[in-house]
C-alpha cells in the first residue's frame, strides 16, 4: 500500500489581514480558495485533511469553501463536520477530501469544550485493508481541554475496527513527547510522527510545529515534509506512507 496524505489549516479562507471571510471581497475570497486548491492539485495527494472549512453560511461569505477547494482541486469524495453550526450563519469545521470512496463515516464536536469549531472527522478508505484518516483540529488555548478532547477521540477511535490509521491536522501543541496531546495519541493508540519536524505556524516564519501526521505502526514514512507555501497562516504538511514489512 501506498498512500499520500496532507493536512493543511485553511483559516476559513481568510488567514491574514482580514480575519472573517464575510469582510473580504468575494473574489479576494475566492482567490485564496483557488490558490489552497493549486496546492491540492500539485501535490495531488490521496487525502486531505483540512481544518478551519467551512460551507456555504453568513460566516463564510455565502461561499461553500469545502465545496469551491474540493472541486477546484478535483476530489470527488467529501466528509466534512460541522463543530460550530448556526443553520444561515455558521457552518464551520473540519474536512476530509479523498480522491477514492470514503466508508464508515463519522464527526463530532468537542461539547463544552470545542472553543467554537474544534472537533474532528474520521472515515475509512473503501476496500478490505483501506487505513482509516482522521481530520482533527484542537483547543489552541488551554491544555487541560486539549487532553480532554484527545481522551474523546482516543475513546472514540477505540470503538472502530482495527486497521491502519492516519491522524492529521492541527493539534495546537509542539510536544512529540512528554505529556501532551501528540504525546498523549502516540502512545494510546501506538501512532508515531518524525522528530525535529519543521514549524508550521504562523506562516510566512514559522515558529511553532502545530500541524502534523500521525500513523501507526503499520505504516512508515517514506517522506514527510512542510511545504512553503503560505496560502493560509498555517503551512501545509505532506507525508507520503507505504505500508511496514510483515
Amino acid at each position: 500500500m501506498r498512500l499520500k496524505v496532507l493536512t493543511l489549516n485553511v483559516a476559513h479562507g481568510a488567514p491574514f489581514a482580514v480575519p472573517m471571510p464575510f469582510l473580504r471581497r468575494r473574489a479576494a475570497l475566492l482567490g485564496t480558495l483557488d490558490r489552497v486548491a493549486a496546492l491540492l492539485s500539485r501535490e495531488a495527494a490521496d487525502v486531505v485533511a483540512l481544518q478551519e472549512a467551512d460551507r456555504s453560511s453568513l460566516f463564510s461569505g455565502r461561499v461553500d469553501q469545502v465545496a469551491r477547494i474540493a472541486e477546484q482541486a478535483g476530489y470527488p469524495h467529501v466528509h466534512h463536520g460541522v463543530h460550530s453550526g448556526v443553520p444561515g450563519l455558521f457552518a464551520q469545521g473540519t474536512a476530509l477530501l479523498c480522491r477514492h470512496p470514503l466508508e464508515s463515516r463519522d464527526t463530532a464536536h468537542f461539547g463544552r469544550d470545542r472553543r467554537v469549531d474544534k472537533g474532528y472527522v474520521v472515515a475509512t478508505l473503501a476496500g478490505e485493508r483501506g487505513p482509516e484518516v482522521v481530520s482533527l483540529h484542537l483547543d489552541p488555548f488551554s491544555a487541560p481541554v486539549r487532553q480532554r478532547q484527545v481522551d474523546q477521540l482516543i475513546h472514540a477511535l477505540r470503538q472502530r475496527p482495527e486497521r491502519p490509521r492516519v491522524v492529521m491536522g492541527d493539534f495546537n501543541a509542539e510536544d512529540v513527547e512528554g505529556q501532551g496531546p501528540v504525546a498523549r495519541l502516540c502512545a494510546e493508540l501506538g501512532l508515531h510522527t518524525p522528530a525535529g519536524a519543521e514549524p508550521t505556524y504562523p506562516a510566512p516564519n514559522a515558529r511553532q510545529r502545530l500541524d502534523g501526521v500521525l500513523i501507526s505502526h503499520a505504516l512508515r514514512f517514506t517522506r514527510y515534509e512542510r511545504l512553503p507555501d503560505t496560502v493560509s497562516d498555517h503551512h501545509a504538511v505532506v507525508a507520503e506512507l507505504t505500508a511496514t514489512d510483515g
